[in-house]
């Protein structure tokens, strides 16, 4: 088979008659890479030309379960949990984008099995992952304008807070003097790790253990701060949530939403290894800031470099 990248025209199907080729292409295409050993630098273009055709919705809605499952069946031992695709698949800890997951691609694992390696390779070649990478640089960012315009005391809220890499990362450069930052983590052995990560700084980080929806507070804060929680909620949720953290923010205080772009390239990829996000334009973004009761001026959305996470920032 030809390792040759082919025009993404040459795959796009019009109509569902179409549908079969375009599996069968691609199945017979990861079944070869797979047998193989995994992808070469090579063969990232074909893969990924072929793999992006599911993230097109007229696509994925002519596309049928058993089609896709024939799909994964092709990645054999590469969708285990040994690869970052397979721990994306397999969610051994019970739901998509686990703390573990996200630690995963922030130190670019790569799998011990030498025959899988490869795919983790590929996995970090993608835009996707490198768009979560990007968010300690932004975080560190966002910690640094808040900490320069409150010295005196600075109060965090980190919600869905994970494996804490983003603070320990942060606090590293910043320092943790007069800097205080409340977690909201559902997940005991998320808290667990970032407790231990972050344990030179235990004094200035307070993790809670808590479902963002049971998690009341008195506390107000300078900065509330999500990055990889709100594109798993639908628009209700989302909506109701906003409301509910914008009551803790102090007066001129800012809350900053992550949430992936449409314009996420991986999508079709990030679905077929069962990680499903529900993606939104910064437009989306701003008008469901806007149903929460908040002005134009006070809305904005931001993006990292690669320009796929996206972030609604709401001034109170």
């Amino acid at each position: 088979m030809s390792n040759q990248p082919i025009p993404l025209s040459h795959f796009a199907p019009t109509h569902s008659s179409e549908v079969g080729k375009l599996v069968n292409e691609t199945q017979q295409f990861i079944a070869h890479l797979s047998e193989k050993g995994g992808p070469d630098p090579s063969d990232y273009l074909m893969l990924n030309t072929l793999l992006q055709n599911f993230s097109e919705e007229k696509t994925q809605s002519m596309v049928s379960e058993a089609q896709l499952q024939k799909l994964r069946e092709a990645f054999g031992d590469a969708l285990s949990p040994e690869t970052i695709q397979g721990w994306a698949y397999q969610q051994p800890l019970g739901y998509a984008g686990d703390f573990k997951i996200i630690e995963k691609i922030y130190n670019y694992e790569r799998s011990p099995v030498h025959k899988l390696a490869k795919w983790d390779d590929f996995f970090h070649s993608q835009k996707a992952p490198k768009a979560v990478r990007n968010r300690l640089s932004l975080f560190l960012d966002q910690l640094w304008k808040t900490k320069m315009a409150h010295p005196s005391g600075t109060q965090i809220l980190n919600v869905a807070s994970g494996p804490g890499r983003d603070m320990y990362e942060a606090l590293k450069v910043l320092g943790a003097s007069d800097l205080r930052i409340d977690c909201v983590e559902q997940d005991s052995h998320a808290i667990d790790f970032a407790k231990t990560l972050c344990q030179e700084f235990h004094q200035n980080i307070n993790f809670i253990h808590k479902n963002i929806f049971r998690f009341f507070t008195d506390t107000t804060y300078h900065l509330i701060w999500s990055a990889g929680l709100f594109d798993y909620f639908n628009d209700n949720l989302f909506k109701r949530t906003i409301r509910k953290l914008a009551k803790s923010l102090k007066p001129n205080g800012r809350m900053v939403i992550g949430n992936f772009s449409p314009d996420n390239p991986d999508r079709g990829y990030m679905e077929l290894c069962n990680w499903k996000l529900i993606h939104r334009s910064k437009e989306h973004l701003a008008q469901l800031a806007r149903e929460c009761g908040f002005e134009d001026h006070q809305i904005q959305v931001e993006q990292e470099p690669e320009g796929i996470n996206l972030f609604l920032v709401i001034t109170n």
